[in-house]
């Protein structure tokens, strides 16, 4: 990652490092939570929607029959520049999860539509939350905040210099 300038032009001092949203999807079709294309071509799509850039392809992984026997479903995993997306689902209980990590703010809005007309579930719970808040702060372990106070106050000091 870069130096964060102290400049106006800079992210504030306390903002998130990134958002995650935690999408939960209750009463979807059994057929839709074992269908691997189905997922693969969410994985693919929904960057195209939050308009993130994808590093390589989607993978995706059917449940393990060995270990897990007699519990269908699939879990899914699909890098971005910006962060990564996931999915897992589980066939018997009607049930699909979805984590979108992103340090480019998206709407939640967004997703929550594009997972119900992809998905079709009965309903959506979602979390949205905020990850290290107040990095650019505490990022050396200090309160970067009262460095730049002390910078401030130094004669010759010009905000956007070393």
């Amino acid at each position: 990652m870069s130096e964060v300038l102290l400049t106006p032009e800079t992210k504030e001092l306390d903002a998130p490092w990134g958002y995650q949203l935690i999408v939960d999807c209750f009463g979807c079709d059994f057929e839709v939570c074992c269908d691997l294309n189905k997922g693969y071509e969410f994985l693919d799509k929904i960057c195209l929607e939050l308009k993130m850039t994808k590093q390589t392809q989607p993978y995706i992984f059917k449940t393990c029959e060995t270990t897990f026997p007699g519990r269908p479903g699939y879990s899914g995993w699909v890098p971005i520049i910006e962060s990564g997306i996931q999915i897992h689902t589980s066939a018997y209980n009607h049930f699909i999860s979805i984590d979108v990590y992103s340090c480019k703010k998206f709407e939640q809005s967004a997703v929550e539509e594009f997972v119900q007309a992809w998905f079709g579930p009965a309903y959506i719970e979602s979390v949205l939350l905020c990850r290290g808040q107040g990095v650019y702060q505490r990022r050396f372990g200090q309160n970067l905040v009262e460095k730049v106070e002390k910078l401030v106050g130094t004669p010759g000091f010009e905000p956007g210099t070393p």
